[in-house]
């Protein structure tokens, strides 16, 4: 240990690749059970800090999180042992992988706020995968130092460079590392000994002088090249057969030259190991065999359980055991038999002849299969197959994290395994899959889907092809499906989609339509995530069709758009509330369900690119649910769009918040968090707005935001910041403090949600356009992306008409600020040209508001009958909207009477409403408006009035006013433009912090 420092440390194993997840989520539920030590140690200064830990963990995780957090670590209920922690159901496999990034990082953060340096060390990095790799070294560090809280934290990750080739994915990453600003990286490189460094060595144990051990560590070092670990092994061989021994007459210990200068170690020094394991006797050598089976290291009690078996050592596995570990080959502590180094195991396993080897993995998982079926049942015990379904999985004792507990099946699955298919006979091989499907939903159950999918392609190996062929065994068709299934859902859930695709071609291809529905989900999930959405459009209509629900053919018009919802709308107004929950089906039936899995699957590819079958797929999706009176979390989300739909097509707010709020009550009858996030999302963010003050929405989808990144649904956590922050904006909180928040999450978004982080950085432009910097967010895409003129070829290439009008949303905002009406109004007639551009959104709001004060200025220049026509319109939508939420709406309602009063011109009515908009704006907290409309008035008072020194002072509150809110730029013109210097205005303090730097 290292005074004041909490180190922890583990290692992965060769062959176990698929297992390096749980070594990782091992690894922390180790630095917990530190933690419970610490505070029963008896030290004062270490129960103190365990103590603070255990504060601040419970003030940085909800109830929720907390007990997803003991799902990967269960000794945090120890360590938490007041608080209720439970666990319990999880979110979407897809979503696994970045919910796990998501806690693991919260978690070391968390540590880190208590002050003490913490240290972590994974050991043998080259035998783990490429999604741990990118979760430790990429998400969890980059995401620790990002934050800012890695100035305690030290990360070692050790490796063997000659164990890698240049394409492992650690050597990509460590590249990547070593580029990073935010990550300091030290290269530590150890390489082998010199012949000096092994005399010493040599001379320190042996307590002779240097130069009397010069040659015998020259010889030495030639027969190992210097290799630490096979010099150590070398010396002591030549101490155990005597060739270097101990001299009574000389007190001094010596050699046997001629037997060290004849010894044969060219080849190896593996094979010089080798060797010297043929001279043990027969049972320590049978003992030391058996254990290279199990790799690394296993537990007591698996060899206890074994001691019975044909297997083990005739005389009992305990004193062979002693003898292995007085010779320094295996060391016994904790329960645990561990060889002293991987590489003795490594030589001791291959020295095996292969068919020696497979006959051992075969008597040992036969045994203990045998075991777990007849501790739970004798009278089942003749028959494998038959007592599976029985079998009692005890958890072992050897590993701290319920992910990297291996059960007793699954330690026979792995021998059984090991041995292969090929060695196993054909009558047997159904079974053996059956235990690779049962290991395999356990440790789904448990989260790790890397080493699920590794049972789930064992078991597909032992079963083959031909069940899929053979008309007559349905059962074994419906058992093959289970494992297919797995393996594609684990496939899902770590990202690989290749092995995804394959899987579920299978299954598509091999059986019926309602069978094949969880394969095409989990395939257009995939899909989804690698943003090919409309191949999913193109595949999910056809198969909605060929489930017999109405759906038009594409290309879809949009009368049969207003058709499918003039349907719906009747079979809807059978329903209230009341009666919709009350017949919800206790249990919805597994078919049913897959449907709207499926829907809402295809829904979410249409919504992200403005597909005109969105509405179509939501409507659908809401008579289905009502016809066969189910109400799941999926079902929710179409009600949420049902009500969206009447918001954007019928401009009917009110019946929209009624669907808003049917939705939110079947979440909070089914507790779903990982539906309820992308419901509230649509709910807070499209429909509730309307009713709800601005800033209430905006703090809202915050939280949707933090709540989506609990649960692991990035993607509509993006969104949800994404949208909050626009809120922010255009409420007017600080500039400066906004740019910096968007600046610092560009490229979070753009990990997981790239076309959330274009929006974004539209945004960053727009913002920093305002403040007058200078600012290069396209950056983040690294040249992919220099300006939003790309950005646009790329909108246009793909079809992305969202993205298109939010590029000329942006132009239109920033031309109206820099008081560029001409440029403004010629974006406006492009961003009318886009039908999605329409809908009623958060951008419609200042889009329609901006455009009628821009008309009504035309209009004092011009006198054209059409700008005031535009005016007046938009006074009529605000009119609408006022109705639904004053707070949001009044001072700008207000603002543009003020305009449209000066066009006529009444100036006083005008006087009057500029100081009734002024006033609004300063009591609903909006200093951007409050600052417009001063510069609004004052633009009148010396136009109009001629009253150049009470226009003056609105002007100076203007320019202070877009002070306080960040517009230095827009402060600036003002200065220039009526010539304001900057000693009139009062100075301005610090903005204060906001909310999400937190």
């Amino acid at each position: 240990s290292m005074q004041g420092w909490l180190l922890t440390e583990k290692k992965f194993e060769r062959g176990l690749e698929h297992n390096a997840q749980g070594v990782v989520c091992s690894l922390f539920d180790e630095v917990v059970k530190n933690l419970v030590m610490m505070r029963n140690g008896g030290d004062e200064q270490d129960t103190e800090y365990s103590e603070n830990v255990a504060k601040i963990l419970v003030d940085s995780f909800d109830a929720s999180s907390l007990s997803s957090l003991f799902g990967y670590l269960p000794s945090i209920k120890s360590f938490l042992d007041g608080i209720a922690v439970k666990r319990t159901s999880f979110v979407e496999s897809n979503l696994m992988h970045w919910q796990l990034v998501f806690l693991l990082t919260r978690f070391i953060n968390a540590l880190l706020r208590a002050n003490r340096p913490i240290m972590l060390i994974l050991d043998d990095l080259q035998w783990s995968d490429e999604l741990t790799i990118e979760l430790v070294l990429g998400d969890i560090l980059e995401a620790v130092f990002d934050g800012k809280g890695g100035c305690n934290f030290l990360f070692a990750g050790v490796y063997r460079d000659d164990n890698m080739s240049n394409e492992h994915p650690l050597s990509a990453k460590l590249s990547n590392l070593r580029q990073s600003q935010s990550v300091h990286v030290t290269d530590i490189d150890l390489s082998s000994f010199t012949k000096r460094d092994i005399s010493e060595i040599i001379a320190n144990e042996l307590r002779l002088p240097s130069r009397v051990v010069s040659e015998l560590g020259d010889i030495v070092h030639k027969k190992t090249s210097g290799h630490i670990f096979y010099a150590v092994e070398l010396l002591n061989a030549l101490v155990r057969d005597s060739t270097i021994y101990f001299s009574l007459k000389t007190r001094r210990f010596q050699w046997c030259w001629e037997k060290i200068c004849s010894l044969k170690t060219s080849d190896s020094v593996a094979q010089f190991m080798v060797s010297t394991f043929s001279t043990l006797e027969p049972e320590v050598l049978q003992m030391l065999r058996l254990l290279s089976c199990f790799g690394l290291h296993t537990d007591v009690d698996v060899l206890d359980i074994l001691d019975a078996s044909c297997v083990a050592p005739f005389d009992g596995i305990r004193t062979p055991l002693q003898n292995l570990s007085d010779l320094g080959f295996i060391e016994v502590a904790g329960g645990l038999v561990r060889f002293t180094h991987d590489l003795i195991q490594q030589h001791v396993y291959e020295s095996i002849e292969l068919e020696q080897r497979r006959t051992f993995h075969i008597e040992i998982g036969l045994f203990l299969g045998w075991k777990v079926s007849t501790s739970r049942t004798s009278s089942d015990a003749s028959s494998l197959e038959g007592a599976v379904g029985k079998m009692y999985i005890s958890e072992s004792k050897s590993q701290g994290s319920v992910i990297t507990e291996r059960s007793l099946l699954s330690i026979a699955t792995d021998h059984i395994n090991h041995a292969g298919p090929e060695f196993v006979e054909q009558s047997e091989r159904k079974s053996f899959a059956i235990w690779n499907l049962e290991v395999g939903k356990e440790l789904s159950a448990r989260c790790d889907f890397g080493c699920a999918l590794h049972y789930y392609e064992q078991g597909i190996a032992f079963v083959g092809n031909e069940v899929w062929v053979d008309e007559c065994d349905t059962n074994g068709k419906y058992f093959c499906l289970d494992l297919y299934e797995g393996a594609a859902e684990a496939a899902s859930a770590i990202r690989n989609d290749t092995k995804v695709k394959h899987y579920t071609n299978v299954i598509i291809r091999n059986v019926p339509l309602d069978n094949s529905l969880p394969a095409w989900i989990t395939l257009i999930s995939s899909l989804e995530s690698n943003g090919r959405h409309l191949e999913i459009l193109e595949k999910g209509i056809k198969l909605i069709q060929l489930l017999n629900i109405d759906i038009p053919p594409p290309p879809p018009s949009p009368t049969a758009v207003m058709e499918s919802m003039a349907t719906t709308t009747i079979a809807a107004s059978q329903y209230d509330i009341n009666l919709i929950l009350s017949t919800n089906q206790s249990k919805t039936d597994r078919h049913q369900r897959n449907v709207l899995r499926l829907f809402d699957a295809i829904t979410v590819a249409a919504y992200s690119v403005s597909s005109p079958y969105l509405p179509l797929l939501t409507f659908a999706m809401v008579r289905y649910s009502l016809k066969n009176h189910i109400h799941e979390t999926e079902s929710a989300f179409a009600f949420a769009g049902f009500g969206y739909f009447h918001v954007v097509f019928k401009q009917d707010y009110v019946r929209g918040k009624y669907w808003a709020d049917v939705a939110l009550r079947i979440l909070k009858q089914k507790r779903a968090i990982s539906a309820t996030v992308r419901v509230e999302w649509l709910v807070h963010g499209h429909i509730l707005m309307w009713f709800s003050p601005l800033k209430e929405t905006s703090r809202k989808l915050f939280e949707t935001y933090h709540l989506s990144m609990q649960v692991g649904d990035f993607r509509t956590a993006m969104f949800s910041l994404n949208l909050s922050t626009r809120f922010a904006v255009f409420e007017g909180e600080n500039l400066q403090i906004l740019s910096r928040s968007i600046g610092s999450n560009l490229k979070n978004m753009l990990k997981h949600n790239s076309e959330c982080a274009k929006l974004a950085v539209l945004d960053a432009v727009m913002v920093d356009e305002i403040r007058g910097e200078d600012s290069t967010p396209f950056a983040v895409f690294d040249g992919l992306f220099l300006n939003d003129d790309d950005l646009m070829k790329d909108a246009l290439l793909k079809k992305n008409m969202n993205l298109l009008s939010n590029i000329y949303l942006r132009r239109f905002f920033s031309s109206f600020w820099a008081g560029d009406h001409s440029s403004a109004e010629s974006c406006s007639e492009n961003i009318l040209s886009i039908p999605s551009a329409k809908r009623p959104k958060l951008l419609s709001i200042y889009f329609t508001f901006f455009r009628g004060l821009i008309a009504f200025q035309q209009y004092r220049k011009n006198q054209s009958d059409d700008d005031l026509q535009k005016g007046i319109c938009a006074i009529n939508t605000i009119e609408v909207w006022l109705k639904y939420s004053p707070s949001n709406f009044e001072n700008k309602l207000i603002l543009l009477y003020a305009e449209q009063q000066a066009s006529l011109p009444n100036i006083q009515a005008a006087r009057n409403l500029y100081d009734a908009s002024i006033k609004s704006a300063r009591d609903n907290g909006r200093v951007h408006e409050q600052g417009l409309a001063c510069e609004l008035m004052g633009k009148f008072l010396m136009s109009v009035a001629n009253d150049f020194i009470c226009a003056k002072e609105y002007l100076k509150k203007a320019q202070l006013c877009y002070l306080q809110w960040g517009a230095r730029k827009k402060a600036s013109m003002l200065s220039k433009d009526y010539g304001i210097k900057a000693d009139d205005v009062y100075p301005v303090s610090n903005p204060l912090k906001h909310g999400r730097d937190s």
